[in-house]
């Protein structure tokens, strides 16, 4: 071996005689600079093999954007408090990322959770949203409001939809679930549009409970048919590998689940 890399080298590392072997100046330096990098090397296994148990270094963590703006933003510097050594870089958007070409340690994803076991990733549920009908105190004074779904009709509303999604609702009263298709006078395709079309005070609209709870809090709007309300619709922290994850990743998830699993529903 110490011939191969002689050979490689074209240098003479070693001084040979039938009696005795000593090293060469370059065998020196050789022999040296190979034992500081074995010294560097057992750092950063060590440092690595600390990440496993010890949360630290930084997180890239992508999210669909309403969802990150009002839930994952604000969760998000108290996990920092409890763990400082792990730093996060939230980007919020409604595009498909890929996590491994993009780069990303998570994604949060809204359900279904049997496409997303399909593409191979792993999801654990973090949140539950359902969707409820809501219009402003300005509006009900002005229009009334609907005591059917029927009744609805008559109404200007807003409906969100992305793709399939939001074409047809299964709302749910008493027990019992209902296929639902919301009036389209005014479609978007964000949940922030729909609640600030809704806040407008010009419009009822069928919006996620976690958009409308601050302002329902606030006195700025109020549930309609508050006897409907949508199946939950399951958000989803979409990593790439279960084994050998990061000790930063599985806290993070951990915590999103402690702080928004315990969120009470409207």
């Amino acid at each position: 071996m110490v011939g191969d890399i002689e050979d490689d080298l074209g240098l003479r590392l070693f001084h040979r005689s039938t009696r005795k072997v000593s090293l060469t100046e370059e065998g020196t330096l050789f022999l040296n600079g190979a034992a500081a990098l074995v010294d560097e090397l057992d750092m950063l296994c060590g440092e690595m093999r600390a990440r496993r148990t010890e949360p630290r270094g930084h997180l890239r963590v992508n999210s669909v954007l309403a969802f990150g703006q009002e839930m994952i933003a604000p969760v998000v510097p108290g996990f920092l408090a409890r763990y400082p050594a792990v730093t996060v870089d939230l980007e919020m958007d409604n595009r498909h990322v890929d996590l491994i070409q993009d780069g990303y340690d998570l994604a949060i994803r809204v359900g279904g959770q049997d496409g997303l076991t399909a593409s191979g990733l792993i999801a654990r549920k973090i949140y539950a949203q359902k969707l409820i009908f809501v219009a402003s105190p300005e509006y009900i004074q002005r229009h009334g409001q609907p005591d059917t779904l029927e009744a609805i009709e008559q109404h200007l509303t807003v409906k969100q939809v992305v793709g399939t999604w939001g074409i047809e609702n299964r709302l749910v009263r008493q027990g019992k679930t209902i296929n639902y298709r919301m009036p389209g006078s005014f479609v978007v395709n964000t949940p922030t549009a729909a609640v600030n079309a809704v806040s407008s005070g010009h419009a009822l609209g069928l919006i996620g409970d976690f958009l409308a709870a601050g302002p329902i809090a606030r006195g700025e709007l109020c549930r309609v048919l508050p006897d409907y309300e949508t199946e939950d619709q399951p958000l989803y922290a979409v990593y790439a590998h279960r084994s050998y994850m990061p000790a930063k990743l599985r806290v993070f998830i951990d915590y999103l689940v402690e702080i928004l699993g315990n969120r009470t529903h409207i």
